[in-house]
């Protein structure tokens, strides 16, 4: 997968476009949203976001805080919000894998509308006491993995194959939850965990007599990053500035994703769509410094050429600022074939399928790999 950022033609661009003014922006009354739960980061940036539009175009925006993927995801899927401030879990209802395998969902046409591209990153935190200093020192050493949340698990092993390494080679210590895998480290049930850097409790194992540490990444290894990706599809190198243990002055060599990511489905209004994204533009200023980590909506931070496809009406602003390139409209053709086969091969597969949970898992994961590779699409998490 070719994951590039924004180039900084396409920002200087961006400079000598014209701004959107309050005149070509027409917004419903009220824009429903899901998000993630009371005081999660993603349900600040809500709020924030919620604010401006409130204040400068007299739009509400109605957020329903669900607890997990499927509940953040299910009222998109239902009809009750038109939009979900989601995690990497959009991506995975895209492909129709994980917890999106089941009869009840299967690949969803879903599409992004705008991405958090923060300062944040993520990767590997290990307790400084444990002596891990890279990613191939975790051989051998107790790793946590959140059984409930296929994101982390598979983060966690995409991590591993950077060093090539596997589950297998690590002693896997599972855990009810993402934040409870992290407490591990400060219990000293386990060494190492995939983390997001700004996550609270990776203040409080700085603070611990155990310390803490971040595991390198190195965009100059590219056999590693070559294995992480091909697990991973969806993260991208990047220096990472902010978190605990870190000095923003001597940024660190790790991997990001867009988090959270705004999305819809395909077949919302596109006028609708361009005028949300181009409504956060103009109002940008006025919420990106409301709430930790606001400050990533920035349309000049949007990784254009990435595994999700984009809302026509998002490209459609893109345009209209000059970002849009010749390029991330190739990716963007690809990534709507691939959709496109992913939800046909669906509507193919769902009428005579197995019955058994796992059976009925392992049958759509063959047919969907199969028709992936008819199509001469790359075939990720079999």
């Amino acid at each position: 997968m070719n994951i590039k950022w924004t180039s900084m033609t396409a920002a200087a661009c961006l400079a000598m476009a014209a701004p959107a003014t309050a005149q070509d922006i027409e917004l419903p009354d009220v824009i429903a949203w899901s998000a993630y739960d009371t005081g999660s980061a993603g349900h600040a940036h809500s709020i924030a976001i919620g604010n401006m539009m409130r204040n400068r175009f007299g739009t509400t925006v109605r957020v329903l805080p669900g607890r997990n993927d499927v509940s953040r995801m299910t009222p998109l899927k239902n009809g009750t919000v038109d939009y979900c401030l989601c995690g990497i879990a959009s991506y995975f209802a895209v492909e129709g894998v994980f917890l999106f395998a089941t009869p009840e969902w299967g690949p969803q046409p879903i599409r992004a509308v705008l991405q958090a591209v923060g300062d944040y990153g993520l990767g590997v935190v290990a307790a400084a006491d444990s002596g891990i200093e890279t990613v191939a020192d975790l051989k051998g050493k107790r790793v946590g993995n959140a059984v409930s949340s296929p994101a982390i698990s598979v983060n966690m092993a995409g991590l591993l194959a950077f060093a090539d390494l596997t589950w297998d080679d690590v002693e896997g210590i599972e855990f009810s939850g993402y934040v409870n895998t992290l407490k591990g480290i400060l219990e000293d049930r386990i060494d190492a965990a995939f983390a997001l850097t700004t996550t609270t409790v990776n203040y409080q194992i700085e603070s611990s007599p155990r310390g803490l540490k971040w595991l390198e990444t190195p965009a100059s290894d590219t056999e590693g990053w070559a294995r992480y990706t091909s697990v991973t599809p969806f993260v991208t190198p990047h220096m990472v500035s902010v978190g605990p243990g870190i000095d923003p002055d001597s940024p660190l060599p790790m991997a990001l994703y867009p988090y959270p990511i705004l999305v819809t489905e395909a077949d919302q209004d596109d006028t609708e769509v361009r005028n949300i994204v181009a409504a956060m533009d103009e109002g940008f200023d006025e919420f990106k410094d409301a709430a930790p980590g606001a400050n990533a909506y920035g349309v000049d931070r949007q990784i254009l050429e990435w595994v999700m496809p984009w809302s026509d009406g998002s490209v459609a602003y893109f345009k209209e600022k000059g970002l849009w390139t010749p390029e991330a409209q190739a990716n963007q053709d690809r990534l709507v074939e691939r959709q496109n086969l992913l939800v046909e091969t669906w509507k193919g597969f769902i009428d005579g399928a197995p019955e058994g949970e796992e059976e009925f898992t392992a049958a759509w994961m063959k047919a969907r790999a199969e028709a992936l590779e008819a199509a001469d699409q790359e075939v990720y998490f079999r």
